[in-house]
């Protein structure tokens, strides 16, 4: 899924606005989790509308381990 389609989705299940800021924070938040090897970009695109990068993440290995250590999977 693309970012900022999970975005979209994260900020509905949350009852948040799908709003610039809310979507960016989810994404920046991603961006954090796949700096720290909790998910992994599987790919990227250009998206000419709205001037942007997208990216297609995963759960690592690492992260899935973290999530079974903390009672989350």
């Amino acid at each position: 899924m693309w970012d900022v389609e999970l975005a979209r989705r994260i900020c509905w299940e949350y009852h948040k606005p799908d709003d610039a800021y809310c979507l960016g924070m989810v994404r920046a938040c991603l961006a954090d989790l796949s700096a720290s090897g909790l998910v992994v970009a599987l790919c990227e695109r250009w998206q000419e509308e709205g001037a942007r990068l997208l990216f297609n993440y995963r759960v690592s290995d690492f992260g899935l381990e973290r999530m079974r250590q903390t009672g989350l999977a």
